[in-house]
């Protein structure tokens, strides 16, 4: 089995990669009609939550908000997600050291700790005006991420290492 090029490893995962980003993105959209569907129908949020039988300490406005910034940090996904399938696309047609990967390859890990940070934010908001208790976020599940960000910040600086190279040997006669 082939890892890289046409009908590899490589293009069956881009193709995965495509599936999820066009669902991760009606996700947002069904999200974002959701919380406009609350904010404009206001009585429609404690209907739902009666109708479910479960119990809702927020407002419309307040449920709305945290649709909202669910989406948002989805929507960081979704863009993570448009840099790798950039990468797997190039990985699919067999050019590995792509000039560009390098630089797709740092934004995945600005995008991937920009997200976590923004989780971090998320959670003391939440903790402080809406008084709800979450699990502590430190431990295995913060250690995991942090050395996700490091090694794609790592990958980034060995496809870098891989184009110079690349173009050193295309000058060579």
């Amino acid at each position: 089995m082939r890892f890289l090029g046409p009908r590899s490893i490589s293009s069956l995962l881009k193709t995965a990669l495509d599936v999820v980003y066009f669902g991760l993105f009606g996700l947002i959209i069904g999200l974002v009609l959701a919380a406009l569907c609350l904010l404009s129908v206001p009585t429609l949020a404690t209907e739902v939550v009666t109708r479910l039988n479960v119990s809702a300490p927020l407002g419309a406005t307040a449920q709305a908000a945290m649709l909202l910034a669910f989406g948002i940090s989805l929507g960081g996904y979704l863009v993570i997600m448009h840099w790798t399938r950039q990468v797997f696309g190039t990985l699919a047609e067999g050019d590995v050291f792509h000039p560009d990967n390098t630089r797709r390859l740092r934004w995945i890990g600005f995008g991937l700790g920009g997200l976590e940070i923004f989780g971090y934010v998320a959670r003391f908001l939440v903790v402080r005006f809406f008084d709800m208790q979450f699990e502590p976020v430190y431990g295995l599940r913060a250690v995991t991420t942090w050395f996700s960000v490091l090694v794609v910040f790592v990958l980034a600086e060995v496809f870098k290492e891989g184009a110079r190279l690349r173009r050193e040997a295309n000058l060579t006669i």
